[in-house]
């Protein structure tokens, strides 16, 4: 198996210049850098990157905890950050709590034990002080983890001014508005406080249901609709993330209800999915790219030693007019 001393004689520079080339660290010719590598091809020399990781005190590792990895949103997102973190030299290890205190806690567990670098955080199940004990770079995705813990997340205020304004310009009377569970701190309660606000200023009646804890699985969100529906029967508009009305357009289509005439929907997150239904659905997008860059870049540079801990706050939110609104 060859060496890096191997490599140095092949490519006629000293086993520093090749431990510098491979480390990138200093200056090195452009001249250099070809003919270390090109000796490394020649001799299919594998750096050992578990002792360079040692000596650097890094893994090149970066944890994605979120609560459930088949939402569209969280699905989008990680897709999105494993891209970006990998061109960055980095491995990501998705975290998969399904929405579980037990399965969070046992993750938060292996990164305290420094398996990673630093770790995004979207889901919320633990106290804030769990996640200050982990002493390791953190963001936060769309949730507050505590006053130390920078949060990312779009401009939900935009949002929710946005998501109204169709109901408004539609004549709306009366309008369902479907929410997480408030037990989870987010900056998501922004777009749906301002949403009902809106919705008020204009003489709208908003009904707000906010998901139990044991209501977060999709396939309840049909029932959820018909409950509601049947219970307030003047309901003309329903607003959720994409993933819920996908199942009020469902309901309404199958009750013989005809949208936009009768019950106006509009979705929020705008994951790929919503670009697919039918009827078009209108909705707000999240700007996914420019957040996983955002969160991204944040956290390298508190890996890297600076000091950041105010949240940031996104742009390029925006609302796409599909054929569920008049």
């Amino acid at each position: 198996m060859p060496t890096i001393k191997d490599v140095a004689e092949l490519s006629g520079v000293c086993v520093t210049t090749v431990s510098r080339v491979l480390n990138k660290r200093g200056y090195i010719s452009k001249e250099t850098y070809d003919k270390v590598y090109d000796a490394m091809d020649k001799l299919d020399y594998q750096p050992n990157q578990l002792a360079r990781n040692m000596f650097r005190q890094r893994t090149n590792f970066i944890g994605l905890l979120i609560p459930d990895i088949s939402h569209p949103f969280f699905a989008e997102m990680a897709h999105h950050i494993e891209i970006l973190l990998f061109n960055r030299g980095y491995k990501m290890i998705l975290c998969n709590t399904q929405k579980n205190d037990a399965r969070e806690q046992d993750y938060l567990n292996m990164l305290r034990q420094n398996k990673v670098d630093g770790a995004i955080v979207g889901t919320h199940m633990l106290e804030t002080s769990d996640y200050k004990k982990l002493s390791l770079p953190i963001i936060g995705l769309d949730v507050f983890l505590g006053d130390s813990i920078p949060t990312v997340c779009a401009n939900h205020i935009l949002g929710g001014k946005l998501a109204a304004k169709p109901f408004i310009d539609g004549s709306a009377r009366c309008v369902l508005q479907i929410k997480g569970n408030h037990d989870i701190k987010s900056p998501v309660w922004m777009r749906n406080s301002v949403f009902a606000s809106e919705l008020g200023e204009h003489n709208i009646r908003c009904i707000d249901y906010e998901l139990k804890e044991n209501e977060f699985y999709r396939e309840q969100y049909y029932d959820l609709i018909d409950d509601m529906l049947k219970q307030y029967p003047e309901i003309d508009g329903i607003f959720s993330t994409d993933a819920v009305v996908a199942y009020g357009i469902k309901y309404v289509l199958e009750h013989k209800k005809r949208i936009p005439d009768d019950i106006m929907i509009v979705g929020y997150d705008g994951v790929e999915a919503s670009k697919t239904s039918y009827p078009a659905l209108s909705y707000v997008e999240q700007p996914f790219e420019a957040l996983s860059e955002t969160i991204v870049d944040v956290l390298l540079r508190k890996i890297d030693g600076e000091s950041i801990t105010n949240n940031i706050t996104v742009d390029g939110i925006r609302y796409v007019e599909g054929n569920t609104t008049r």
